[in-house]
């Protein structure tokens, strides 16, 4: 191609490509320039921040070539030169420079030079510069034209893709934030590994995406969850049924070592599990290791048909999510071994609770018929020997003493209705909340309204009715103990399938978080036994107060359910 044909076509914008990363296009940059000037080497020195060479790419050398020679230039010498001056330069032997530093073992020899400063938005970007001319001559003014034309169009070039790589990199944030924050609202751990998968794969659609649980007793993979109807879910339907052990894959370094495996062309399969990959067409695939407290928990794995399919965006992005996914990962078993124990311990706060209900029930069973009886007979007798004796003084004290036996006669009734009320269970919890009420309200002098709104008793099991029993007579405790309230009011009603049970109070009020946390028990009002019976019976309890407001005791339990924690007798 004639130079006046390349001018054109440098002229045209051929390398305002839209379709480029700019790793892709740095390389281009330079393959192009070697051929529009000629040379036998090009390369393209990125700079940083502070001047210093931080990238850099070039052509007419094999890797191997440059793996020999070592690390890349740094700046120094004549290419140190144009950077700092940021001018054009055309030597015709570049080894004869007072600036010349010397090539080091086994760089090829380099004579002629010519080096063009990049400038992308003002600000020096890199120095594209080209060596050994082709034909033994030296760079000319035309191939200096020509080279500071393509540096020019480099700089758009590169304008352009670094923009496009700011949105992408937007956008993959995005995306991040997003598969984060749905990670962060569940709670469970199969739901967790799901919104994973479905996260990676919306963002890599390329590519097939799974899960791969590490088990260390035995050094394997085994399948846990990859994307359904996928060749991989047919990986791991396999190793569910028989693990494979991780020495016989090439991730053998996300186990010993947890940093992750890429594989950027998968060429000359040497593990089973790469030969499975390379037979059902996949060409490339990353492995990231799912670390939580420095052991192994698993892989991301994902994989895709073409070679060199992730960029090293896609393998940042894995990072993340693997990193996020493993302390999503945790707190989903922190928080379900703290529910198994919460579990437990409402079982064992169950059988305590039933038991003390029980023991209740057995005293108030002696106190009314046993005691009350032996109280009954002593009355009958006092009074019998009141009528035999003719001394009035001894009369009086006889009836003095009849009068105190009747006293505690009714302290004993009264003792054996609040341990376990017969109504309760005669009658159900409707009567034995309204003889509490009226009971209640004479003895503190308290009006208190009773509502009961499309209510049956027969809705309830016994140890639910006694469970409600118990919070409304702790919540009229409190009224009369610490209220100072002029009346009150207790409501039942029913509402779409559940029982709301309301104690209210037009009394001091409290602040209830105040309360709640106060560090003595006995000053927390029983409130928190009180959440507790009605976690016990499904349902919930709520207060409702402020300080010279009243209070507002809300209690609501699902009807036609077994309480949990426990049988449901």
């Amino acid at each position: 191609m004639a130079q006046d044909q390349i001018a054109m076509l440098l002229k045209s914008g051929f390398l305002l490509r839209f379709d480029l990363s700019l790793d892709d296009l740095l390389q281009r940059i330079v393959e192009t320039a070697r051929y529009v000037i000629g040379a036998r080497y090009a390369a393209l020195a990125v700079l940083n921040d502070e001047g210093q060479i931080a990238h850099f790419v070039f052509s007419g050398m094999s890797k191997e070539e440059a793996d020999r020679i070592g690390e890349y230039p740094k700046g120094r010498g004549v290419l140190g030169l144009i950077i700092q001056e940021g001018k054009v330069l055309r030597l015709r032997d570049v080894r004869k420079h007072p600036k010349a530093w010397g090539f080091p073992p086994h760089h090829p020899i380099m004579r002629s030079f010519l080096g063009v400063p990049i400038v992308v938005n003002g600000k020096p970007y890199g120095r594209l510069y080209m060596t050994e001319k082709q034909g033994g001559r030296e760079f000319t003014q035309r191939d200096e034209e020509l080279a500071s034309l393509l540096a020019a169009q480099a700089a758009a070039a590169i304008e352009r893709a670094m923009l496009t790589e700011r949105v992408r990199q937007a956008e993959r944030l995005k995306q991040l934030n997003d598969l984060l924050g749905t990670l962060n609202r569940l709670t469970d751990e199969r739901q967790i590994l799901e919104a994973a998968l479905r996260g990676v794969q919306k963002v890599l659609p390329f590519a097939e995406v799974s899960i791969c649980l590490y088990r260390p007793t035995d050094d394997t993979f085994s399948g846990c969850a990859a994307t359904q109807g996928s060749r991989l879910s047919q990986l791991h339907q396999r190793w569910r049924q028989r693990p494979i052990a991780a020495a016989r894959t090439p991730l053998l370094p996300c186990v010993r070592e947890h940093r992750p495996v890429r594989m950027d062309e998968l060429v000359s399969p040497r593990t089973p599990f790469e030969r499975w990959l390379w037979h059902k067409g996949f060409r490339s695939f990353i492995g990231t290791p799912i670390v939580l407290d420095g052991v192994l928990l698993g892989l991301l794995f994902v994989a895709a048909d073409k070679p060199s399919a992730f960029s090293d965006d896609d393998q940042a992005f894995l990072n993340a999510v693997a990193e996020h996914l493993a302390v999503t990962l945790k707190n989903a078993r922190l928080l379900a071994e703290l529910q198994e124990k919460e579990r437990v311990r409402g079982l064992l706060l169950n059988k305590v609770v039933t038991a003390q209900e029980e023991e209740r029930r057995r005293i108030a069973y002696e106190l009314h018929d046993q005691t009350g009886q032996l109280l009954t007979a002593l009355l009958i007798q006092l009074q019998l020997l009141g009528r035999e004796l003719s001394e009035p003084s001894l009369q009086e004290r006889v009836e003095r003493l009849r009068q105190l036996a009747d006293d505690i006669a009714v302290n004993l009734h009264h003792i054996a209705w609040e341990l376990r009320p017969p109504s309760l269970d005669e009658l159900g919890l409707t009567a034995a909340l309204e003889r509490m009420v009226s009971d209640w309200s004479e003895r503190f002098g308290i009006p208190c309204q009773m509502e009961v709104d499309g209510f049956d008793d027969g809705e309830l099991p016994s140890d639910v009715a006694i469970g409600i029993y118990r919070i409304v007579q702790e919540a009229l405790t409190n009224i009369a103990k610490h209220a100072k309230a002029t009346r009150a009011k207790v409501v039942m009603r029913r509402q779409d399938g559940r029982l709301q049970v309301i104690v209210q109070d037009n009394g001091v009020g409290f602040d209830v978080a105040s309360v709640l946390r106060h560090p003595d028990e006995m000053k927390r009002l029983g409130l928190v036994g009180m959440m507790e019976r009605a976690a016990m019976l499904s349902g919930k309890l709520t207060v409702e107060s402020k300080p010279k407001r009243g209070t507002k005791v809300f209690l609501e339990v699902p009807l036609g359910q077994t309480p949990s924690g426990g049988d449901g007798r």
